[in-house]
């Protein structure tokens, strides 16, 4: 008796079905692929076992459905049968060209980074994959399985897949017929650069939703993929970047295709990268161009240019970008203010030593004119402090001795800021002061003048009629 319970048809192959399924004693959910070994075709149950073959040899991976069991099944009710069965994890997301099939023609930023994050998981599972000998044959969209994050995505359906060297260099065509690289169709041979062809075929089907040619038939269809010298056309919509990729992918020529191993080299597929249309902010550093380098010594390594970006600099780049995301604000020039010097020598030595910004330097005590507020004492962290700065070199007082090593306040307003002298500071207040006091007063000595014209007025009323009642 089966230790689990079938479920709904989730798909339907060429040579079986898909259907979930239930253990009755752990209530694992899981994925069963079965074939009905009483009705099927001979190619059919090959195709199935050839599966459950590979998929026992390859190693856990992230990026390749996983087997889990096999086991053969017989039903009791009136029809009978014996099914021939395949348990392989359940990734709930559908398939890649179901979603982009749901995107109904419409293809964003956003979109290409979910694509740009499949292809790699392909792309990755692929390396594994030709790493030990074997092949896919059929990678399309429908054997992309999207997990619940649609980022991430796993190679499934491995019933075509061959190991190289099984049939020898001429074969029978396996896979897809308008996902089939041109030497496919040809009869010619079929191996990891016909899966890279069927991965940049893949890559158009995930960003238009159809797939990379348009069927006139068999004979014209197969005619153009295979004898013509005609290739998919890219997606307008795709970036520079990924018509770049596609191009790396969709050569006719299998010795000029780049291998998965270079492929996970290209900006396209860089965790990091970002799109290379028109810049959206001054950190977009990433460089549309992609060349490929010129061959030395009869050498074939092909480099891509990108700029030097280190880790550093990325999390410089984030870190900004979180203070301007918070309430504290940012200070562009350092962590916190540097030596602030009161004469034009230590400000000469200022600019050499710390390159601090002529704006935080010429800024004098007359043009503060804070007119909003209080004087603020800030270093632009977002806390209010007081910041006593030291001269190191002298500087000269008002009567022409000198200060050695004389201090000062950096007052921060709103509209300006400047350095100060503790006379200067106390000055500044002062006649900060007696500007709130000027103020506070124009502003109600109308209110005063109003209110004593108003009284005598009505006391002079008041007079008259009283007179005039005893006249």
């Amino acid at each position: 008796m089966a230790s689990w319970v079938r479920g709904r048809c989730i798909g339907r192959g060429s040579f079986g079905t898909v259907c979930l399924g239930f253990h009755k004693r752990t209530g694992e959910v899981f994925a069963v692929k079965s074939v009905d070994t009483a009705s099927c075709l001979p190619h059919q149950i090959e195709s199935l076992e050839n599966e459950i073959r590979i998929l026992r040899s390859l190693p856990p991976s992230p990026h390749v459905v996983a087997y889990l069991r096999d086991d053969v099944t017989s039903s009791d009710g009136p029809a009978k049968m014996t099914c021939r069965n395949l348990h392989m994890e359940y990734v709930p997301g559908g398939t890649a060209a179901d979603l982009a099939a749901r995107r109904g023609g419409k293809f964003s930023d956003v979109d290409e980074a979910v694509v740009r994050s499949q292809a790699r998981c392909v792309v990755s599972a692929l390396q594994q994959l030709h790493s030990r000998g074997i092949v896919h044959c059929d990678v399309k969209g429908t054997n992309i399985l999207v997990g619940q994050d649609p980022r991430s995505a796993k190679l499934a359906d491995f019933g075509s897949a061959i190991r190289i060297g099984e049939s020898g260099d001429s074969i029978a065509p396996r896979g897809s017929p308008l996902w089939m690289a041109p030497e496919v169709i040809r009869g010619e041979c079929q191996g990891p650069t016909s899966d890279v062809w069927s991965l940049g075929c893949a890559v158009v089907e995930m960003v238009t939703g159809r797939p990379p040619w348009e069927d006139h038939g068999v004979v014209d269809t197969l005619s153009r993929i295979g004898y013509s010298s005609e290739i998919p056309e890219y997606p307008a919509q795709l970036s520079k970047q990924g018509r770049d990729f596609l191009d790396k992918c969709l050569r006719r020529d299998p010795e000029a295709r780049w291998s998965c191993d270079r492929l996970l080299q290209h900006p396209f597929l860089q965790k990091d990268a970002m799109a290379d249309s028109s810049p959206r902010g001054v950190l977009d550093w990433v460089s549309s161009e992609i060349e490929e380098d010129e061959e030395e010594d009869g050498g074939d390594e092909v480099g891509v240019n990108s700029n030097s970006i280190s880790d550093e600099d990325v999390a410089d780049a984030r870190a900004r970008i979180g203070k301007l995301s918070s309430r504290r604000g940012a200070n562009w020039e350092s962590e916190g203010w540097t030596v602030v010097r009161r004469n034009r020598e230590c400000e000469r030595e200022a600019e050499e030593e710390a390159g601090t910004s002529s704006q935080y330097r010429e800024t004098s005590g007359v043009e503060l004119g804070n007119g909003s507020g209080i004087v603020e004492y800030s270093n632009f962290s977002g806390m209010l402090l007081a910041t006593e700065a030291q001269c190191n070199s002298s500087s000269s007082s008002g009567d022409g001795s000198e200060e050695e090593g004389g201090g000062g306040y950096l007052a921060v307003g709103e509209k300006g800021m400047g350095f100060y002298s503790s006379r200067g500071a106390v000055a500044l207040l002062l006649h900060y002061y007696c500007h709130c006091l000027l103020r506070i007063l124009s502003r109600n000595i109308l209110l005063l003048f109003c209110y004593f014209t108003f009284s005598r007025f009505s006391s002079s009323t008041e007079n008259w009629c009283v007179h005039d009642r005893s006249a």
